[in-house]
């Protein structure tokens, strides 16, 4: 049965590493700190984190403080100075802290934060300055093209101005040409090399390219460049990317990040920051922090119930929790608010079946594959419900459908083996199982082949079809 919440499971690596607390040191320049009663956050500039340096049974909080009082201040512009920092991995918090000496920081140069931006350049060509403005108004009425045209005129005039190019990367990357605007933003960054909006750019770039690795790196410079006023679209389209990745972790540290700079909190959701927010509560939703998630969700449903996302979303955690009355409820909900999303049907469909009520599970499945009968994952999981309803003639039929539709899917393979097992024909489950040794040989066929498709996280079956399966297999 194809695992179809919209949701990964926890990091296997994440959860093995919980609860040892490796010490770690990191060089750093420190962009801000932030005094609180009980901690001082230190926030890092190179591949920016939130650190804590504890108070409370910390023989050296007075004379960390004093350091970071004389060397890192509020004013990012004025902490030059590197650091190494000793950190508890686990808990960010900070265990040693001491200033590098010159000859040190001679070695670590290229971690140094960014000098303070040029002062604007005097004396535009005029003539170009009026193309710009025209370009700009063509760019805010969405006609990319024209924009371009007239942006080319000044960059003809002025090719030495970034802000020409960077308007003319923007146009492109609206018209899908990724890699020329890559290309216009690099060009600009030579002139501009701390401008947090062309490193988004970049980044937005490379994930449409699929190259998450160089988005990855030009989201982290662009936070690290980004100061105040802080631009939301990075956070958000650099949390939507780890959360892809994915690296919940590290979504959840940039969305924290984000508050951080902007004196925000997950109890108060400013208009604008919905969307970060809801994908804030999806990195939180994949590393298993249920609670903090459905807190995101709930503010969002409350504050925006016309969205059909917040409700299918939150659907989903209270499937991911078996409050299976609570899921249907959203599913329902959100279907009403966008009846296209037919998808959510199978959620549906999926909820009655771990309450073993079959007959609802199959009309919500037929209703879904009236719209889309070429669904062979679908297919396929209508009939591991037919399965569990022990109608396994009709599951049989199902899955060879699924068969006729896609041939490629070992899901509807076993669930052709499993049928035959279970309708008595030895023949036809061996010579199921013969087709599926050929066609899928890096798979063995044996009583563990279902526990090993679950941990690719690709697939999930029930308690129940796990046994008929190693009972098939051991009669074979």
């Amino acid at each position: 049965m194809k695992y179809i919440l919209a949701i990964a499971l926890a990091l296997l690596s994440y959860l093995a590493g919980a609860g040892q607390n490796k010490l770690r040191k990191e060089i750093n320049y420190i962009q801000s700190t932030h005094k609180g009663s009980n901690e001082i956050i230190v926030e890092t500039g190179n591949i920016s984190h939130l650190y804590f340096l504890q108070r409370k049974n910390n023989p050296m909080f007075v004379n960390y403080s004093a350091l970071l009082k004389q060397y890192a201040t509020r004013d990012y512009y004025s902490s030059t100075r590197l650091f190494e920092i000793g950190l508890e991995e686990n808990t960010n918090t900070i265990k040693t802290l001491r200033v590098l000496n010159k000859k040190e920081e001679e070695k670590y140069t290229h971690l140094q934060p960014a000098p303070p931006p040029a002062a604007a350049v005097v004396g535009m060509d005029t003539k170009a300055s009026r193309f710009y403005d025209s370009a700009l108004s063509l760019f805010n009425a969405y006609k990319y093209d024209e924009c371009i045209k007239i942006i080319n005129k000044a960059i003809v005039i002025d090719t030495r101005t970034p802000d020409f190019h960077n308007l003319k990367a923007l146009c492109l990357a609206n018209l899908q040409q990724y890699r020329q605007s890559t290309e216009e933003s690099k060009y600009a960054l030579e002139m501009d090399g701390y401008n947090a909006g062309l490193h988004e750019i970049i980044a937005n770039n490379y994930y449409f390219l699929k190259d998450p690795e160089r988005a990855t790196t030009n989201y982290e410079k662009a936070i690290e460049y980004d100061h105040s006023p802080h631009k939301t679209s990075i956070y958000h389209n650099f949390v939507r990317h780890l959360i892809e990745v994915p690296n919940p972790q590290r979504a959840i540290e940039v969305y924290n990040l984000y508050l951080y700079r902007t004196d925000g909190s997950t109890a108060f959701i400013e208009n604008g920051t919905e969307d970060l927010a809801f994908y804030g509560g999806q990195a939180y939703q994949q590393i298993g922090n249920l609670d903090k998630a459905l807190e995101i969700y709930n503010r969002l449903t409350v504050m925006h119930p016309g969205v059909y996302g917040y409700y299918a979303q939150r659907g989903r955690l209270h499937q991911q929790k078996k409050e299976w009355q609570d899921a249907i409820s959203d599913f329902k909900t959100a279907l009403t608010l966008d009846t296209t999303e037919c998808i959510l049907l199978t959620n549906i469909a999926q909820v009655y079946q771990e309450m073993k009520d079959y007959r609802r599970g199959e009309d919500a499945y037929l209703k879904y594959l009236e719209r889309k009968p070429e669904d062979a994952m679908q297919l396929g999981n209508y009939g591991y419900l037919l399965l569990d309803a022990e109608r396994y003639k009709d599951a049989q039929n199902i899955f060879n459908r699924s068969l006729k539709t896609d041939d490629k899917n070992i899901d509807t393979h076993i669930g052709l083996i499993l049928s035959a097992h279970l309708l008595g024909d030895a023949e036809m489950k061996r010579e199921h199982i013969k087709t599926v040794k050929l066609k899928f040989p890096n798979i063995p066929i044996n009583t563990a082949t279902l526990h090993t498709l679950i941990k690719t996280g690709n697939y999930y079956y029930s308690e129940a079809i796990i046994k008929i399966w190693e009972k098939a297999i051991e009669t074979d």
